[in-house]
């Protein structure tokens, strides 16, 4: 538990250094606060962990808080997306990249290449597409339009429709978070 709690540090804290060198935290700011927050996060899981007496006891409720927090944050990077990407513009459907999870799942973010006011951008969506989606209704080098946002043009969504999936999210994140802060707070108090 301690080695898996100093990799998602070390991860992470990898993560927030690209962001600062690349400067992306001018370009995608909610995802980025939110790459901070799961790094400061496990540091202090971490710290408390291996300084505090008896501190494995608290990396449950402060994992729970951590992972509801960050939860809580990605459906509403969702909601901010839909929200404020509301200028259509026509975008080359470049390809995908793939993220895997577990047991064999996988979704795909469609990269899109276009310009807005002079300045071209190559970046990939904020909503996740099953492949069999992807294959059936996209195809390489053609047009599509977009919506992006007009004050970081590098946020963009396919389609402006709330998931089931970014409903989940908040959900989850609100019982998690709820549920540690619960088990933490009798633990302060010597209950």
């Amino acid at each position: 538990m301690k080695f898996f709690l100093y990799f998602l540090t070390i991860a992470f804290g990898i993560v927030c250094f690209v962001i600062m060198k690349k400067k992306r935290y001018k370009v995608m700011p909610l995802i980025c606060l939110i790459m901070f927050i799961c790094f400061i996060g496990f540091g202090i899981i971490s710290l408390v962990y291996s300084f505090v007496p008896y501190g494995e006891i608290f990396v449950m409720p402060l994992g729970s808080i951590v992972f509801g927090l960050i939860s809580i944050l990605v459906g509403v990077n969702d909601l901010y997306s839909l929200l404020c990407c509301r200028k259509k513009v026509d975008g080359v459907y470049c390809g995908y990249n793939t993220y895997y999870g577990g047991n064999g799942i996988s979704t795909q973010a469609p990269v899109f290449e276009y310009t807005y006011n002079g300045t071209y951008y190559r970046e990939q969506t904020t909503q996740n597409i099953s492949h069999k989606r992807l294959n059936k209704g996209m195809t390489q080098g053609k047009m599509y339009s977009i919506y992006i946002d007009p004050k970081h043009p590098a946020v963009f969504v396919l389609t402006k429709r709330i998931r089931i999936g970014t409903i989940v999210a908040i959900i989850l994140g609100l019982f998690l978070f709820t549920g540690g802060i619960d088990f933490f707070l009798p633990m302060l108090s010597g209950r």
